[in-house]
């Protein structure tokens, strides 16, 4: 009995070592992508800005976890087989969730997407090890167990074939998972209504001029605009945003603009006022220069 099990173990190595080195590399994938959201959300906190510094922060401990986990199972596969792989299905699959939560007031679909190097990883390992590396080999592979073979190592060929299939399957999981990303953001996008949308919008703004991005920010006024012309905040944001970049022109038309839906506005009309200066005196410069570079005849 004690030779048959031993056996058993033996033929069953190359299906364990697989497992545990996925669990292994999806641990330390999800630590990885913990200490990249744990120091955003160290940065964030120092911004005002960036309101979801704490969602942040609660995914990076939350991928700490679960990196840990699989770490851990890696470990323990030997010991407790089942245990181990509802533990390992679960962490990968968890980290979805976290990520597209944790990523939610920006684009979900990108916290969806971080994870999925370490949720495919997991989530593989997981499943083979509930499936059980010996009935993929006879069931899917066909290849005759080694209990009821005179020889304990198989074939090269069976051993490859093997990997090859457990190597397919990731691959698999990893196109399943994105595009099931994309699925669940084109369904929530899907929902939102345009109140929801003119917030998105203006967080990202927030978030690009925060980094001196102000392009970026007109950019996400005018998808604001887009949807709704009457968006005095959009208007007033927009031009201050355009001061920056020192487009004045378009920068005075944003103040008309916002002046129009609320002409009562004095500190409105005060910055049109500074506006329209602003581009006089560009125009100043610029025919100053333009006659200082002109040559004499």
């Amino acid at each position: 009995m004690t030779d048959r099990v031993k056996k058993k173990d033996d033929s069953d190595r190359l299906g364990r070592l697989a497992i545990q080195a996925l669990a292994l590399l999806g641990g330390l994938a999800g630590v990885i992508i913990a200490v990249f959201h744990l120091t955003a959300s160290e940065i964030g906190s120092s911004s005002s800005h960036i309101a979801w510094s704490d969602l942040i922060l609660v995914a990076g401990i939350s991928f700490l976890l679960f990196g840990a986990a699989g770490i851990s199972g890696a470990f323990l596969y030997t010991r407790y087989k089942r245990l181990v792989g509802w533990l390992l299905i679960s962490c990968g699959l968890l980290g979805f969730l976290v990520g597209y939560i944790a990523w939610s007031n920006w684009v979900g679909f990108l916290g969806w997407a971080v994870w999925i190097p370490a949720g495919v990883l997991l989530a593989g390992a997981g499943i083979l090890a509930l499936v059980t590396p010996e009935h993929l080999r006879s069931r899917l592979l066909g290849q005759v167990s080694s209990l009821d073979s005179t020889a304990v190592d198989r074939s090269p060929i069976d051993q490859a074939l093997f990997v090859g299939v457990v190597l397919a399957g990731i691959g698999l999981l990893a196109v399943i998972f994105l595009v099931s990303g994309i699925i669940v953001f084109g369904a929530e996008n899907a929902l939102k209504d345009d109140a929801t949308r003119d917030q998105e919008d203006f967080d990202n703004a927030d978030l690009a001029a925060s980094m001196g991005r102000w392009d970026k920010s007109v950019e996400s006024y005018d998808d604001i605009l887009s949807r709704n012309q009457s968006n005095l905040r959009a208007w007033k944001e927009r031009a201050y945003a355009l001061q920056k970049l020192g487009r004045y022109d378009e920068a005075t038309e944003s103040y008309e603009r916002a002046c129009q839906l609320d002409p009562g506005d004095e500190t409105l009309q005060k910055d049109l006022d500074r506006a329209s200066s602003d581009v006089q005196r560009f125009m100043e410069q610029n025919n100053s220069t333009s006659a200082t570079a002109k040559p004499a005849l």
